[in-house]
């Protein structure tokens, strides 16, 4: 066989060794039941701590399933309890033992312990010296079972001591109500002595005896201990090994969510928005398809109104001025046909008489600029007259093609009256 060979047998036989002591000392932790495993993941931490300060006993893991057990007891019991400067471990018990009693005539003692092992839940109260047990059943088929106590809770437990207490009290009871003679008291004593270092002796060999086994287990007992925190390691390394990937994809998926939402809102928005451009494109279109269809009746009648304005000038213009011309060049005309018919020659005509000729022609222009004038202001009043009909029309007009056109035929007709104003 070669030395390779030899290194891996080692090797493996060292691994097997270790699997062989995490299965003995700590596979019962790791099968334990989910309550199990919820109140080994709560007093595990708090091993070490005072367990009034930690309020361990109002726990609901704990205080759900001391009321059923203790029943009209749980006040006491809890007040005793609490006196415990700590929570301790012992293999796989968890236990807290008082330390004072603050209320003497109830219980002198007591002492919890919970079993990791069997998930079973123990109390005992001495009361007088003598001890009640308060334990939970592990199934309905047992209907009861002996709990596992610490070794700080032996004297109180075991059944050897227990005898041995209440036989030490008999006989101090004994020895009170019936008194020793003086001359056998000696022998008595000496009795009394010689049996109690038998049974001191018998102690000091129980206590060589544990000494040995425990100095002969201790260390297992590390072994364990450290199997136990390699074990609780691994299963922390492990319980962050699960989370971790399952927080990341947690992450991923919030971020996967946030993604599809801004995307299904943009999917959303972005018709809303486009339909809501083209809505006021469409908007803008109309509007300026309605002040091109409005404006371009306006810009003709505006234009029609100028030229008729134009227009109107001109023949107003003509209607003042061309009768004013025409009669002037016949007077002028009446005038020579008179001097001609008259023949009166120019050496014999009276002075002034020329000048009254023209009067009179002056006369006649004022007068018929006069009833020009008058035909004027009549003119004038009749369009403003027609103005304050077509406004209030303009007023009860129901459709909005009647207002276009009664708007026109004011507009023609104000600049109609502004022109004859401006020549009057």
């Amino acid at each position: 066989m070669t030395y390779l060979s030899i290194r891996r047998l080692r090797h493996l036989s060292c691994v097997l060794l270790c699997v062989t002591l995490l299965t003995q000392c700590v596979a019962p932790a790791l099968l334990l039941a989910p309550q199990g495993q919820l109140m080994w993941a709560l007093l595990k931490p708090m091993v070490g701590l005072d367990p009034k300060e930690a309020n361990l006993f109002k726990q609901p893991l704990i205080q759900s399933r001391l009321e059923p057990l203790l029943g009209s007891h749980y006040a006491g019991a809890v007040q005793l309890l609490e006196t415990a400067d700590k929570i301790q471990q012992e293999g796989p018990l968890f236990y807290v033992v008082s330390k004072y009693t603050p209320v003497p005539e109830l219980a002198e003692k007591a002492g919890f312990v919970w079993n990791s092992e069997t998930n079973q839940m123990a109390v005992l109260l001495v009361s007088g010296g003598a001890p009640q047990v308060f334990a939970e059943k592990l199934n309905s088929e047992v209907a009861a079972q002996i709990p596992v106590w610490p070794k700080e809770l032996s004297d109180y437990t075991d059944p050897a001591k227990l005898q041995q207490q209440a036989i030490s009290k008999a006989k101090q009871q004994l020895s009170d109500k019936i008194p020793v003679p003086a001359a056998v008291a000696p022998l008595v004593d000496n009795a009394t002595n010689l049996k109690d270092i038998k049974g001191q002796t018998k102690n000091l060999i129980e206590e060589k005896k544990q000494s040995l086994v425990d100095k002969a287990i201790s260390p297992l007992i590390d072994a364990k201990q450290q199997a136990e925190q390699q074990v609780q390691q691994a299963k922390e390394q492990s319980t962050q090994a699960v989370l971790t990937p399952i927080n990341d994809a947690k992450h991923q998926a919030q971020q996967q969510v946030e993604h599809v939402q801004a995307q299904a809102t943009q999917a959303v928005l972005t018709p809303i928005n486009d339909a809501k451009h083209q809505a006021q494109q469409q908007v803008e279109q109309v509007k300026g398809q309605a002040a091109q269809e409005v404006s371009t009746p306006i810009d003709d009648a505006k234009q029609q109104v100028q030229q008729q304005v134009e227009q109107a000038k001109q023949q107003s213009s003509s209607a003042l001025v061309a009768p004013a011309i025409e009669q002037k060049h016949q007077a002028q005309r009446s005038i020579e046909q008179l001097k001609t018919n008259i023949a009166i020659p120019q050496t014999q005509t009276a002075p002034g008489s020329e000048l009254v000729v023209e009067d009179d022609l002056a006369a006649e222009l004022a007068t018929e600029q006069e009833s020009l004038k008058t035909e004027q202001s009549q003119r004038i009043n009749a369009l403003q007259q027609q103005i304050k009909a077509a406004e209030q029309q303009l007023k009860q007009a129901a459709t909005a093609d009647d207002r276009k056109k009664i708007e026109l035929q004011l507009q023609q007709l104000k600049t109609t009256l502004n022109l004859l104003k401006a020549t009057h």
